[in-house]
This record gives structure tokens, C-alpha cells and sequence, in this order.
């Protein structure tokens, strides 16, 4: 066993019998798969429990990050495969449930970070020190008169006046390039002369 893939889980028969219970899948479900009938007859869910489980797992782990999220989705994966009258039976159940798995587990982390970017925006902001505003408007002023005159003005107009680069092209009558050009050329220079 290596350093990555994780311990078999302590109770096998616990893990078996929770999918199991979950899946209770009848004869009925397979009957329908007619090609499939073999290959979904002789899959064992306690043997690939016992022997692709932990490998299947640490994979997920690997790609979610989160031992409890591909554990679950693991899991959840199993059961889909097991319960799916219509799915074809994969060649390689091993890889098939990573991958579904996988997707899982990411879409899952996907929608926790929306909400956890929501909430942050929900709370309120802390009160800003003014004396620490104006200290940090002086600095920027002061960076600000070190570029360049045309490059100052297309800072200014998109920085701090949200004007898009094409309302500034039109504004200097200079391309769109240019203001592009003008605004990555300006924004490590100010980067520079802030980071000092």
C-alpha cells in the first residue's frame, strides 16, 4: 500500500452493507439489460469493496481533495451504477466509478465554493480606518505619477473611472490594443513601484 491510497475502511462489511442496502437492486433491474446481463451478474459489490475500493478512493481523494467528499462519492457512484436500468455496464467498473465519482466529488466542491463566496459577500465589511485610506490613496497617487502621461490616463479612465477598453480607445482615439497594451504595461509598473 502506498503513502497515497488510503487504509481499507475499518469495517468492510459495514461499507458493503450500507451500498448493498442502498442499492437493493432485483433481478428485474439486469433483466433489462440484456448485453449487459453477464457482466452485471457476476459483479461482486463485496469483492470490488474489498479490492478496488481503497484504490478507487485514493484516486477520488487525489482529484477532490477531500477524503469524507470522495468517500461519499464513491459511494454514491456505486449505487448509481447498481440502480441505473438504463446504463450500459461498464467494461471497467474500477474506472468508470472513479471518473463518475470524480465528477461528483468536484461538483460538490464547485457548489460549496459558491456558497461560501456568498456568504462572504453577505457579511459586512469591517470599518476602514480613514487615516489608513489616505495613506494608501497618497501611495497610489504617487505611483501613478511615475508612468508615463498616456499610460497615467488609461490607468486612470479604467482603474479608478470602470470605463471599458473600448469606451478608452474611443475616448483618446487610439486602438483597442493600445489600451490593452497600455493597461498591462501600467499595471506592473504600479505594481513595482507598490510593492516598495
Amino acid at each position: 500500500m502506498t503513502a497515497l491510497s488510503p487504509a481499507v475502511p475499518r469495517s468492510v462489511s459495514r461499507t458493503v452493507t450500507r451500498i448493498a442496502s442502498a442499492t437493493r437492486v432485483d433481478s428485474a433491474v439486469f433483466a433489462t439489460r440484456a448485453d449487459d446481463q453477464d457482466e452485471a451478474r457476476q459483479f461482486d459489490v463485496t469483492e470490488f469493496v474489498r479490492t478496488e475500493y481503497p484504490r478507487v478512493v485514493s484516486a477520488v481523494r487525489m482529484i477532490a481533495g477531500d477524503r469524507d467528499a470522495a468517500v461519499d462519492a464513491v459511494q454514491e457512484a456505486l449505487v448509481q451504477l447498481l440502480t441505473d436500468r438504463h446504463r450500459a455496464w461498464p467494461r471497467n467498473v474500477a474506472a468508470w466509478v472513479t471518473v463518475v465519482a470524480s465528477n461528483r466529488a468536484r461538483d460538490v466542491h464547485r457548489r460549496d465554493a459558491v456558497g461560501r463566496r456568498v456568504v462572504d459577500r453577505m457579511r459586512p465589511a469591517a470599518p476602514e480606518d480613514p487615516l489608513d485610506r489616505v495613506g494608501r490613496d497618497l501611495d497610489v497617487l504617487a505611483a501613478l505619477e511615475t508612468l508615463p502621461q498616456r499610460m497615467r490616463q488609461v490607468c486612470v479612465l479604467h482603474y479608478l473611472q470602470d470605463q471599458s477598453v473600448r469606451e478608452i480607445a474611443l475616448a483618446l482615439g487610439i486602438g483597442p490594443g493600445t489600451v490593452k497594451t497600455q493597461l498591462h504595461r501600467g499595471r506592473a509598473a504600479l505594481a513595482r513601484r507598490l510593492a516598495t
